[in-house]
């Protein structure tokens, strides 16, 4: 049988460095849009046609991000779940 172990102190620490990673990307996107938002305000025409494009393109793939990291975070929280649910058990049968 092949052995296999799990740092459930590592899984937390990762679920924690990718909730953090998530609050520092919201702040940052926070701060780029409001200063493309207030250059764009200066653009008129074409440029400003494109520059909302842009930003709407920027906008959605940032959601997707923010998305596939909460995800990721939920499947590792929930990974770290059943590691120590299952070890728990483990302890109780085998004592």
């Amino acid at each position: 049988m092949a052995a296999f172990s799990v740092d459930l102190e590592a899984l937390l620490a990762g679920v924690d460095q990718m909730s953090a990673f998530h609050s520092t990307l919201e702040q940052t996107l926070a701060s780029v849009r409001a200063s493309v938002t207030a250059l764009g305000m200066t653009w008129h025409g074409d440029a400003a046609s494109a520059q909302e494009s842009a930003q709407q393109q920027w906008d959605d793939s940032a959601q997707q991000l923010g998305e596939a990291l909460a995800q990721l975070r939920d499947l590792a929280e929930q990974a770290h779940s059943n590691y120590s649910n299952a070890a728990s058990t483990n302890t109780r049968m085998w004592g």
